[in-house]
């Protein structure tokens, strides 16, 4: 049983890292590449929508693996979703200090750039829909007062944002991998047992 539990923090931890290290190179991407400056607020919905999907994609294919390797190809949901929130919280740990880093000494300016573009491309936006000056000055009040995060607020939101939307897929995740197990079905298993009596 203790081996179990070493095995499965091992898988937990070692799961988690490719999770984040494959997070932190997309999110290298991006940076290096000023993909959100120049995609605007389309774009960065895009990027938002394809990480959000690569997720998806990584937690269903590690709660696979892990489910394999660990248990024989049979899980229940609640050991699936259990593996999901730790792996999401320990890979949200190490992107959320990667995060900072990047804010607080690679380019303490990013934040800055993608909140001026954003702010523009609303402005541009807000102008196109034929909005009066009055009611656009009335919206871009909104991105004074927020203002631009810090790079400890940037690394607790990142944290937040990780394990909120983590927790949201291992559900997804979950019932995905539980689906996909064979034989596990109670009812089906029951009626097993009668057909070999008989």
């Amino acid at each position: 049983m203790e081996e179990q539990q070493t095995t499965r923090m091992k898988l937990t931890m070692t799961y988690g890292i490719y999770l984040a290290g494959i997070s932190i190179v997309t999110s290298l991407f991006i940076w290096a590449t000023s993909l959100i400056e120049h995609m605007g607020l389309f774009g960065s919905a895009l990027i938002g929508v394809f990480q959000f999907v690569l997720l998806a994609f990584l937690l269903v294919y590690f709660t696979k693996k892990y489910r394999d390797t660990l248990f024989d190809g049979k899980i229940t949901f609640g050991q699936a979703f259990t593996f999901g929130v730790l792996l999401v919280v320990f890979s949200s740990v190490i992107s959320a200090l990667y995060s900072y880093i990047l804010n607080k000494y690679i380019d303490p300016d990013y934040m800055h750039r993608v909140m001026t573009m954003i702010q523009d491309k609303t402005y541009q936006m807000l102008s196109n829909q034929g909005l009066s000056q009055e009611q656009i000055d009335s919206a871009m009040v909104k991105f004074e007062q927020k203002g631009i995060p810090s790079p400890m607020e940037t690394l607790v939101s990142s944290l937040q944002g990780g394990i909120i939307g983590g927790a949201i897929m291992s559900l997804i995740s979950s019932a995905i991998v539980k689906k996909n197990v064979k034989g596990e079905d109670a009812f089906d298993e029951a009626m097993e047992d009668v057909k070999t009596e008989e």
